[in-house]
C-alpha cells in the first residue's frame, strides 16, 4: 500500500505548519511535531514522491486503463496480521483497518491497531490494479509524523500500562500486497512494509497478512 506528497503547495504547507506550531504550546509535547519538522516531513516525501508516485501513478494508469474491476472496487473491513517473514508466525494480534477501492485506480486508508501513537500515522494512500484473473496488486503509503520509542517486553524500559509498540521514527511507512479475491466481496492478501526516516533512510521493514470483506449498505 503506497502514495506521494508533493512539494507544490509548501507554502500553504508552510501556514499550516505555523497554526500547527501554535497548537503544540498547548498540547503535550512528547506527540507534537514541530512546524520545522511538518515541513521537512513534507520536503523529504516529495523527494521519495520521485520513486513511489512514478510507480504508483504508473499503477493507476494500469488500474484505468486496463479496467479496474468495477466488481472489486468498494470498501473492505480489513483484518491485519503482522508476521515474522521468515517462518510466517504471527508477531502480534490481529488489528482492523478499513481499505477503500477506488473506480479510478487509486487507493484510501485508514490504519487502526495501537503500536502507533494516536495521531502519529497519517492515513494511507495509493494505487492499486489488476494482476491476473482474481489477483490484484496494491500499493501505499502514509507519513508518520514525530519519533516515539519503543515498548517491548523483556526490556528494562518496558511499561506495561503503555501498548506494545517497536518504536518509529517521524518519516513515512510504504505497504505493498498483492490481494486475491476467493469471491465477489471477499478475500486475502499478503506482502510487506518498510519505515524510512525523513532523511530517507529505510530503518525497518517486516511482512504482514489480511484477511478483507467488503463493507456493504444494509
Amino acid at each position: 500500500m503506497a502514495g506521494a506528497a508533493g512539494d507544490g503547495h509548501h507554502g500553504a504547507v508552510s501556514q499550516r505548519s505555523r497554526h500547527i506550531g501554535a497548537a503544540a504550546e498547548r498540547k503535550e509535547p512528547s506527540t507534537i511535531m514541530t512546524s520545522n519538522a511538518i515541513s521537512a516531513t513534507v520536503r523529504t516525501a516529495s523527494v521519495l514522491g520521485l520513486t513511489v508516485a512514478a510507480a504508483l501513478t504508473g499503477g493507476a494508469a494500469l488500474a484505468h486503463a486496463g479496467g479496474s474491476d468495477a466488481r472489486v472496487t468498494g470498501t473492505y473491513a480489513v483484518q491485519v496480521t503482522l508476521r515474522d517473514c521468515a517462518s510466517g508466525a504471527a508477531a502480534g494480534p490481529s488489528f482492523d483497518s478499513l481499505v477503500t477501492l477506488h473506480g479510478d485506480g487509486t487507493i484510501s486508508e485508514t490504519p487502526g491497531g495501537r503500536a502507533f501513537a494516536p495521531g502519529q500515522r497519517g492515513a494511507g494512500h495509493g494505487a492499486w490494479r489488476r494482476t491476473g484473473r482474481h489477483t490484484y496488486r496494491q500499493d501505499m503509503i502514509a507519513l508518520i509524523t514525530f519519533d516515539t520509542p519503543a515498548n517491548l517486553p523483556g526490556t528494562p524500559t518496558f511499561d506495561p500500562s503503555r501498548p506494545v509498540t517497536p518504536g518509529f521514527q517521524a518519516g513515512w511507512q510504504t505497504v505493498s500486497h498483492t490481494i486475491t479475491f476467493s469471491t465477489a466481496t471477499s478475500g486475502e492478501s499478503a506482502g510487506t512494509n518498510a519505515f524510512y526516516t525523513l532523511a530517507g533512510v529505510q530503518y525497518r521493514t517486516g511482512c504482514s497478512t489480511s484477511v478483507l470483506e467488503r463493507v456493504v449498505a444494509p
